[in-house]
């Protein structure tokens, strides 16, 4: 049977397996984290009376011995439907050689009614950590996992009114990419055509996101971003929409540093006054106090003419490690040189390099084509 070792949610990591130190250097593991929260508050239409939530999740994990390949990989991953309230929590784990590479990654959610009213509120999260203590060996870990408000029962023919909040704590380490939607799922009752509309979207890379709850109700009251220490670079992307049929625009905060320093700089619409560094100022450390941002975000939900809301998708994730390594001949980065593999090759067959280039040389050609059938069955 075929094996797909598909990273997560297709996300990249730009590390290389020359990043691994050797384990007499190492005082312990060098390890790289992922972790994205959101808490959520949503009134529901006063005829939604029995909301349901559906959640989806797929957690992986891999860790590997270069000198004894294939890697161990572990996934989890489902779809299910839950009443409300009700939570739930997934995970996967990956060890090699006693504790010389290691990952795990998790998702979960928990969300209830909010009492005396017809409004819910709750939190969702993704993690992972992957670490390498041994020379040789890597890891990688991920977690994708979204869950959607539904409605089954309302069906009204013109808006939907939604009042949610949201708010992000983002925090990584090394060789971290992470992401968090809002998404607003749309049906026209008349053609039956579904459509999704973003709302929100946070990608960040080496940047923490610390909010601070003061008065314990479940949101937080203030919220700083600052960079981490080593490599000082990341960025931190935050979109925020509306339709245009409601006054519409596209509102954007944009960061990006390279060695402590912010290359680009972007605050626009809603943001556009907000006290934002400048191109050529310091990034913020973690012992900084810090870049001020939104501690929570007001969403307002409006379903354009002639459609209506079935249900708002809210989740996100992210990856940390290194890159899985590949068999040779492997050209898809599946783990398994297959047909797949040598119809990449035939089709690619004569290009300038690229895909289905196996040895590298910036050609395809019979070279490629004999790596892939010298090797098929590998690792499937």
């Amino acid at each position: 049977m075929r094996r797909h070792y598909g990273l997560i949610g297709a996300l990249t990591i730009a590390a290389t397996l020359a990043s691994f130190l050797p384990g007499a250097a190492q005082q312990g593991p060098q390890c790289c984290t992922f972790r994205v929260i959101h808490h959520f508050k949503v009134c529901l239409p006063q005829g939604c009376q029995q909301p349901q939530l559906q959640w989806n999740w797929n957690t992986f994990a891999a860790a590997w011995n270069l000198n004894n390949l294939p890697p161990t990989i572990n996934t989890n991953s489902g779809s299910a439907i839950y009443a409300i309230p009700s939570n739930g929590n997934q995970c996967a784990s990956a060890v090699v050689g006693q504790d010389c590479a290691f990952a795990n990654a998790c998702a979960g959610f928990s969300v209830n009614f909010i009492q005396g009213t017809n409004c819910i509120q709750g939190q969702h999260h993704a993690s992972g950590r992957a670490c390498t203590r041994c020379r040789m060996h890597g890891a990688n870990a991920g977690a994708n996992s979204h869950i959607v408000i539904l409605c089954p029962n309302v069906h009204p023919d013109g808006t939907i009114f939604w009042a949610p909040q949201f708010q992000d704590t983002v925090g990584g380490e090394c060789g971290v990419q992470m992401y968090d939607p809002v998404i607003l799922r749309l049906r026209n009752p008349r053609t039956g055509d579904q459509n999704n509309f973003t709302l929100f979207e946070l990608t960040a890379s080496g940047v923490h996101w610390d909010a601070q709850d003061s008065d314990s109700d479940g949101f937080p009251d203030n919220a700083r971003i600052k960079g981490r220490d080593y490599p000082p670079k990341g960025h931190v992307t935050l979109l925020k929409q509306r339709f245009a049929a409601q006054g519409g625009g596209e509102s954007r905060l944009h960061l990006s540093f390279d060695n402590g320093i912010v290359t680009e700089s972007e605050a626009t619409g809603d943001f556009a006054g907000m006290p934002w560094p400048r191109v050529g100022d310091p990034m913020p450390g973690p012992n900084d106090a810090g870049i001020e941002v939104p501690a929570v975000f007001e969403l307002p939900i409006e379903a354009p003419s002639g459609w209506v809301v079935d249900g708002i998708e809210m989740g996100g994730g992210g990856e940390a490690g290194q890159p899985l390594p590949r068999r040779e001949g492997d050209v898809n980065g599946d783990g398994c040189v297959d047909d797949a593999d040598l119809l990449i090759v035939l089709f690619n067959f004569g290009n300038a390099g690229g895909e289905g280039d196996a040895n590298n040389d910036g050609v395809v050609d019979d070279a490629d084509l004999l790596i892939v059938l010298f090797n098929f069955g590998n690792g499937c």
